[in-house]
């Protein structure tokens, strides 16, 4: 397990390596950010690392992922000490630093960006003793989260549009009138009057030769709005099943995929640029078949042509971590723009 494990962090690190290069950005001239996505860089001194500080912030930033098949840490944490905190970790994509003294007044979390590399974020958690600093992460560890996780994202989609299929963006535009980034290794597998399907497949190498397969799909699907009852957690999985149970099989006869509900769907609901989307994230399986995993889900209302347009993201990947397969559909569908 351990040869495995660092084959797959191995593969993580040379894939981060093409996607975020160390060559100073031209507008910039800072250089490129470092670290796996889902890295986190604390820097705070070691004996508060070792105290109830240090304790408080491992609970709040490697908390499990409650929406995935198996036990995930939100982040991967590492700690360095002011002291050592040298030009090494200063092009870390994402850094926190916690300090504690007499000099601040009052606890505040600030945000730089940009500081020593690009893009990077940098979070400041500042506090006059212990105690304060402690309710001050526990008050805002979900905000911090979101932070991290919306820098991760935004890296990503400037990739995705970057280096995008032209073709398949063009096609699925031209169809469906609607716009969102697909990267390379994407194809078609189902496209319909109100479907659209596009997956890609990888290997990745274990032990003795044996490969892990890992799929990544993106579908996108559409219905006439009626009203506000729509953006329920009940009527958007109801919706899901409908698409999947019609165009997605197994292998198995009779096989089709589900929405799992032993574990419910989490919904929320946010704007971006005024408008409206609900959030859906959950597991699949497949009904008649032994496959699985996590999704995720966007919703939003497209006013001129009285439609709700869904774009979905889901991974399979058995035997594989998930949590950074299925932050790259995620940050897919965030690419969505009406036509």
């Amino acid at each position: 397990m351990k040869q495995q494990k660092s084959i797959l962090q191995l593969i993580s690190f040379l894939i981060m390596i093409t996607l975020f290069s160390c060559k100073p950005d031209e507008k910039t001239l800072l250089p490129k950010i470092s670290g796996a996505a889902g890295e986190v860089l604390l820097i705070i001194e070691t004996r508060m690392w070792d105290g109830p500080v240090g304790e408080k912030l491992n609970e709040i930033l490697t908390q499990p992922i409650l929406t995935l098949p198996q036990p995930e840490p939100v982040f991967k944490l590492m700690h360095t000490s002011p002291a050592g905190f040298t030009n090494i970790f200063k092009v870390h994509r994402n850094i926190i630093f916690a300090r504690i003294g007499s000099e601040f007044q009052e606890p505040r979390i600030t945000i730089q960006r940009n500081q020593w590399a690009t893009p990077q974020l940098i979070i400041n958690i500042q506090a006059p003793n212990e105690a304060e600093c402690i309710s001050l992460i526990e008050e805002g560890g979900g905000q911090i989260i979101d932070r991290i996780n919306k820098a991760e994202r935004e890296r990503l989609m400037e990739y995705y549009r970057s280096y995008q299929v032209a073709d398949l963006h063009n096609k699925i535009k031209d169809k469906h009138h609607l716009s969102i980034a697909i990267p390379k290794g994407y194809e078609i597998s189902a496209d319909d009057s109100d479907f659209v399907w596009l997956s890609t497949e990888s290997a990745q190498p274990g032990e003795a030769g044996y490969a892990y397969y890992s799929q990544q799909s993106i579908l996108i699907y559409y219905y006439d709005y009626r009203d506000t009852n729509t953006f329920t957690t009940d009527f958007l999985v109801d919706k899901r099943n409908e698409y999947t149970g019609k165009y997605i099989s197994g292998s198995n006869p009779g096989s089709y995929m589900a929405t799992e509900n032993l574990l419910p769907p989490v919904m929320k609901e946010f704007e971006i640029d005024g408008r409206y989307f609900a959030e859906l994230r959950g597991l699949w399986k497949m009904e008649n078949g032994a496959m699985g995993g996590p999704f995720v889900n966007l919703s939003t209302v497209d006013e001129e042509r009285n439609r709700v347009i869904t774009v979905d993201g889901f991974v399979f990947a058995a035997g594989l971590e998930k949590r950074e397969f299925l932050r790259q559909v995620e940050s897919i569908l965030f690419t969505l723009k009406i036509d």
